[in-house]
């Protein structure tokens, strides 16, 4: 006997999906949707979400220092060339979140989208995902510069930007805790990646 409609409407093992089949699994986890399948992660750990609260607050205060028309958040969702992503972190140019506001999308254009931000999840399944495919996956979206941040071996961050002419991107530098990080994508900024743990 085959499963029936209710058990196929409450399941991501059955495909391909759409957004309306995203936007009906339940707030257990996140979802995202990637070339019409919905892939499921555990809510990430403390330490993760410290370490995001803490960047937001960074890139806050840098956006704010140089009055730039930016919009900061995390996590969020984001349209790709495959489906819908959740980054942890997204810096979105300010009069394109305006209007997905009063057209109240569904999720953020990555054409407005200037900076991604991943937070590697140490034993979620996740980090080849965010090294690899995520990174392949935002660079054809056009997204213009994207960042991993590691805790380990110690607190680091790896950037990457878009290879001109290319929708694919090239590591810029990866810089350790005692060392100062350094972008001007989305705005001049830079600290020390160790402070992103300090309490």
């Amino acid at each position: 006997m085959g499963a029936g409609h209710e058990d196929r409407e409450h399941s991501f093992n059955h495909g391909p999906h759409g957004i309306a089949d995203l936007d009906r699994m339940p707030r257990d986890a996140r979802y995202e949707l990637v070339n019409g399948w919905i892939v499921m992660s555990p809510w990430p750990g403390l330490r993760h979400d410290y370490v995001v609260k803490r960047l937001v607050r960074i890139l806050d205060a840098a956006i704010e220092a140089v009055g730039a028309d930016l919009y900061v958040n995390g996590p969020v969702d984001m349209y790709t060339v495959k489906g819908v992503r959740v980054p942890d972190i997204a810096v979105a140019d300010w009069a394109s979140v305006r209007q997905g506001l009063e057209d109240d999308e569904r999720a953020h254009s990555p054409h407005s989208v200037k900076l991604v931000i991943e937070v590697i999840s140490r034993n979620s399944g996740s980090e080849r995902t965010d090294r690899y495919e995520k990174a392949d996956e935002y660079a054809a979206s056009g997204v213009q510069e994207y960042w991993i941040v590691d805790t380990l071996p110690s607190m680091n961050i790896t950037r990457y930007s878009l290879a001109t002419g290319y929708l694919t991107y090239h590591r810029r530098e990866r810089v350790f805790a005692g060392a100062v990080f350094k972008s001007e994508t989305p705005v001049p900024i830079e600290f020390d990646p160790a402070v992103l743990l300090e309490a």
